[in-house]
Order: structure tokens, then C-alpha cells, then sequence
């Protein structure tokens, strides 16, 4: 047992009086609650609090008899050559005595500090007397300032929330500091919870780190405590960013059956992050966490079975029955792919009218994408809307106000080509372009390296254009891969690379873009960034000519010359197979 002022046993029966009376009533911390107990019955819970301060008294005093009264032994002389013999033969008689069990140096409970938190609990909860914050208080003040760990925390959250006293930050900070100095994981947990937020003094996430990591540490820890620490891991605050050691501390959480926990840990194994790339396992956590009700893993199950992702099978039908069960809570991007399945007519048959419905009822629930999608319609006339470019300038101006960066970047469209009312403004789509690109969307990422090319609404200016295509390609825009690659091979606004454009040239292809696909045929022809490859050549060359570019039909043939019969059935077998992976 860790010395201490009050016993650990007695702190964690009061801060269970405290967990109770809070349910229901204590902030999310970093988006969970800390309440364990709240479904507990306080018949099931909590004794009367007078008895059990009794049998607690009765439980210490056998649990400290054997405590060796430390007054009575007087200190001997450092450099006593008979005090050093005479305590070792009262160390080996000790040692003897207790079957070799060695007493801990503990310090018995202050039985004025447990009758000054017990009847302060009985009267912040009513329990055999009228509920009074203010005596409450009174005692806990009392006690706290005899060292009452317990009495320290609980003034620490009246303070903090404002129950039954003027909420007070400062005091509130001051308490759980106390409480948490006392070693014990909830007041250590409430502490980097405000230390964190810039609760009574400024954010301080690096201070918020140790305290947290201290409260996960200890015996009475809760699957919370774990998952903030993978929280802040996750984000690099506090600590240097770790996803290996955030995913972790999420699965302690999870192993214990914390839903957040589950569902985050879930994500990374959907997308290899701090773990190898793992759908099926990101599956069983996504249920596991479902069972929970959390509607986000409901909607990520959804997004399995749309995928075919994880083991199961594409069901579209299975996908709509998922996202119906998130749309239940109104969950916004259940609602929006629900419109999207109607429009598209994935799983059920195509019907404009449901699918504007679930777009609108998506949009009342802010959802900024099913906005924007709805401003297109007033745009195009579609989906049974009257054309009304006005109103969709609005609903445009509605979804960026909702964190639709895709929408910041269909205005820009708009300014830069004057549609409907709007007047053609470039310097208005660059900033909405710049806006939207901010955000990550890489068609306005891409967009920019257009305008920065060809000197529409900027300067021109080809090596800020190549730095846009860049960020594109890599956000997975095949223009930009296509472009930047040309670039690169050519010297346009970089330095000439041939690798770096066989790179881009064969991402782009491989995405589809037959522009890329037929220089990618070439580089294999001349060399170019990569070895000379002629059956690689000819099944490039092929595919683009299967899409009806007679340029790349001429070029086959010059390659087909110098191929032998072997090598043409080589070619032949790798362009089945990527007619199957980029075309089909």
C-alpha cells in the first residue's frame, strides 16, 4: 500500500459516491465521458454512508495493527557501530516474525477527514438528509484542508461545472491538482482535461500529456484515460504524432470495450495507419464498436459493404440497410449517400424525388456536400429542380458556410466561367479555388496549376504551376499526374526529370488517363526514365489503341517489327490483363 493521507481503499469508494452522483451531468472529455458507474443502481452501489464509515474504521484498524509505530524507535547514531548490529537483528526478527512479508511504511486515515467527506457526500447527494450544496461544500473545505484526496476532487468539479457554488476555474484547477498530486487517476485525468482545454489558465498539451499518461497508469485507470492518450498521440499534441503508439493506446481502450476507441482503431485499420491495412480486422472493430451504437461505425459498415471491402461481399442492398440505421440519428453522411444510391439507382431503383429528399434532409442536418449537391441542381435544372442560378449562388455560399470545400470549389467554377447571373470574376475564382484547396480538395488543387499554366486570373508563372500539379497528383488527380509528368519529362517549370515523369506517367495511366497511357508506351520505347521494354511498349500501345487513338495503332506497328513472335505473345497476355485492372 503507497503512503498516503487517506486510505486508497476509502478514496476510491468516495470518488464511486462522486462518479454516481455526476452521471449524466460531467462534460465529454476529448469527445467521451469518464462515467463508469452510471447505470449502477445506488441500492446496488452505494451503502448508507454513516455504516459505511463504521466498517471502514473496523476494515483500517486491522488492516494498519501491524504498522510498527515509527515515535517509539528512536533514531540511532549514523556511525553506531552497535545501532547498525542492533537493527539488523530487529530487521531479521521482523523478517522472522511475518513469514517474510515486509510491513510498508503507511500512514493511517485521518478519521476526521473520512467523517468530513462522508457527511459532506450525505448532504450533496440528500442521502438521510435535505441536499445542501452549501454545507456540502462547507465539510469538503473542511476536509480538504485536512489533505482529503477525495474532498479536494469533488470541490475541484463543483467548481468546475458550477454545482451548487459560482463556477470558478482557478479553484477548480487549484483542487484537482491537490487531489491529483494524492496519485489517483480521476482528479489526474480532471486536471489534464483542463490543462488541455485552457480550463483556468492557457492550453499547455504538453503538460496535459504527463498527467494524463499518469492517470492511465495507475490500478483504478479507466479504457477513457487510455483513449485520450491515443487521442493525443493521434494528433501530435502533447507528443511528437505516433500512430503506431496511438493505435496502441486505442486498443487498450477498445479491448475494454470503449466504443470512440473501437471505432477510431477500426479507421486505422481501414487505412494502414499505425497498423498494416487490415480491412477485415477493421470490420470486427467497426461491429464491435456498432453493437455499442455508435453510428459512425453503423455508416462505416455501410461503406464495407458498398466497397466490397473487409471480407464482404458488394451488396448494395446491405449498404442501404446500414445507412439507414445511421440515418436513423440523422447521421449527415448516411443521409447524403442514401440520396446518392436513390439518384444513381445503387441497390434500388433510380427515383429523383426520394433521393432529393434524403439530399434535403442531409442539408437541414448542416451537411455542407448534400448542400452543394442540391445548389447544382438549381444550376442544371436537374433532379426535377427549376433552373435558378441565383439560388444556387446561395446554397453554394450555405455549403462553404458548412465546410463544403468541394462547394468553394463548384462557385469557383461559376465565377470563372460566368454562368448564369454571375458575372465572370477570376480573381474571385482564384480566391475560391485557393479556399477550397486549402481544404485538401485536389480539383481545386489541380485547377490552381491550370490557371498558374496558362496565366488566368495570376501571372503566369510555370513553376508555381508544376508545385500545384504536384500536390494534385498526389492527391490522386490524373490530369495533374499526367501533367506533371509531362513536365518533368519536358523541363517545364522544373528540372528535367525522366524518372520522375515515368513515375507520373504510370500512375496517371494506370488511372485511366489515355493521354498518359500512350507516353507511358513511349517511354518504354525510347527508354526513357525506365529500361527499354518492348512487350511493355506493345501492350500500352494496344490498350490506347483499343480506345480509338489511331496515333497509337501507327506506333504498334513500328514496335511490332522488331518483336519476336515470343515477345508478342508476352505483350498480348499483359494487355488482357490490363485491359481487366485500368479499362474494365
Amino acid at each position: 500500500m503507497k503512503p498516503f493521507g487517506v486510505s486508497g481503499s476509502l478514496f476510491k469508494i468516495f470518488i464511486i459516491f462522486a462518479v454516481i452522483i455526476f452521471a449524466g451531468s460531467v462534460p465529454s472529455f476529448l469527445f467521451a465521458e469518464t462515467i463508469e458507474f452510471q447505470n449502477v443502481t445506488d441500492e446496488e452501489q452505494v451503502p448508507d454512508v454513516r455504516e459505511t464509515v463504521k466498517v471502514q474504521a473496523v476494515e483500517y484498524e486491522g488492516e494498519f495493527q501491524n504498522a510498527p509505530d515509527v515515535e517509539e524507535v528512536a533514531p540511532a547514531e549514523a556511525d553506531s557501530p552497535e545501532a547498525v548490529e542492533e537493527s539488523v537483528v530487529d530487521a531479521k526478527k521482523e523478517f522472522e516474525e511475518t513469514g517474510g512479508y515486509v510491513v510498508p511504511d503507511v500512514v493511517a486515515p485521518d478519521p476526521e477527514i473520512l467523517r468530513l467527506t462522508a457527511e459532506g457526500i450525505m448532504y450533496y447527494r440528500g442521502k438521510g438528509v435535505q441536499k445542501d450544496y452549501k454545507k456540502a461544500e462547507a465539510l469538503f473545505l473542511k476536509a480538504a484542508e485536512l489533505g482529503g484526496a477525495a474532498a479536494r476532487y469533488t470541490l475541484g468539479y463543483m467548481y468546475h461545472v458550477g454545482q451548487g457554488v459560482p463556477q470558478d476555474l482557478s479553484r477548480a484547477m487549484e483542487y484537482y491538482k491537490a487531489a491529483a498530486e494524492d496519485d489517483y487517476s480521476l482528479p489526474q485525468y480532471s486536471y489534464a482535461h483542463m490543462l488541455y482545454y485552457g480550463q483556468g489558465l492557457e492550453e499547455d498539451p504538453a503538460e496535459a500529456a504527463q498527467w494524463y499518461l499518469k492517470a492511465a497508469g495507475q490500478e483504478d485507470s479507466l479504457p477513457v484515460h487510455y483513449y485520450s492518450i491515443g487521442v493525443m498521440y493521434d494528433n501530435g499534441e502533447g507528443f511528437s504524432r505516433d500512430l503506431e503508439k496511438a493505435a496502441q493506446w486505442y486498443e487498450k481502450a477498445a479491448e475494454e470495450n470503449y466504443g470512440q476507441a473501437q471505432h477510431n482503431l477500426a479507421d486505422m485499420f481501414y487505412n494502414g495507419d499505425g497498423v498494416p491495412q487490415d480491412h477485415q480486422e477493421a470490420l470486427k472493430w467497426y461491429r464491435r464498436a456498432e453493437v455499442q451504437g455508435f453510428v459512425q461505425s453503423q455508416f462505416s459498415i455501410g461503406m464495407l459493404y458498398f466497397n466490397g471491402e473487409g471480407g464482404l461481399p458488394r451488396d448494395y442492398e446491405k449498404a442501404i440497410e446500414w445507412y439507414k440505421k445511421a440515418a436513423k440519428e440523422d447521421f449527415p453522411p448516411a443521409l447524403y449517400c442514401l440520396g446518392y444510391m436513390c439518384e444513381r439507382g445503387f441497390g434500388c431503383k433510380p427515383n429523383s424525388s426520394e433521393a432529393l429528399q434524403w439530399y434535403q434532409k442531409a442539408a437541414d442536418a448542416g451537411d455542407g456536400k448534400s448542400m452543394y449537391r442540391i445548389a447544382m441542381m438549381y444550376l442544371n435544372g436537374s433532379m426535377g429542380m427549376e433552373k435558378d442560378a441565383q439560388k444556387a449562388l446561395e446554397m453554394c455560399k450555405e455549403a462553404i458556410d458548412n465546410g463544403s470545400s468541394e462547394a468553394a470549389f463548384g462557385l469557383g467554377v461559376m465565377y470563372e466561367n460566368g454562368e448564369g447571373s454571375i458575372p465572370r470574376d477570376l480573381g474571385k475564382a482564384v480566391e475560391l479555388y485557393r479556399q477550397s484547396a486549402d481544404a485538401g480538395y485536389f480539383k481545386a488543387i489541380s485547377r490552381l496549376g491550370v490557371l498558374y499554366d496558362n496565366g488566368l486570373g495570376v501571372d503566369r508563372d510555370l513553376p508555381e504551376a508544376a508545385k500545384w500539379h504536384e500536390k494534385a497528383a498526389m492527391k490522386g488527380s490524373s490530369y495533374s499526374q499526367n501533367r506533371f509528368a509531362g513536365m518533368c519529362y519536358n523541363g517545364i517549370g522544373i528540372k528535367r526529370d525522366f524518372a520522375k515523369a515515368f513515375k507520373w506517367y504510370e500512375t496517371a495511366a494506370k488511372n485511366g488517363n489515355v493521354n498518359a497511357q500512350y507516353s507511358l508506351s513511349l517511354l518504354y520505347f525510347n527508354g526513357h526514365g525506365v529500361s527499354r521494354d518492348d512487350i511493355q511498349a506493345y501492350a500500352w500501345m494496344m490498350l490506347v489503341a483499343v480506345q480509338g487513338e489511331e496515333i497509337a495503332s501507327r506506333q504498334r506497328e513500328i514496335v511490332k517489327s522488331r518483336m519476336t513472335s515470343q515477345q508478342l505473345t508476352e505483350a498480348e497476355k499483359l494487355f488482357n490483363r490490363l485491359y481487366q485492372e485500368v479499362l474494365l
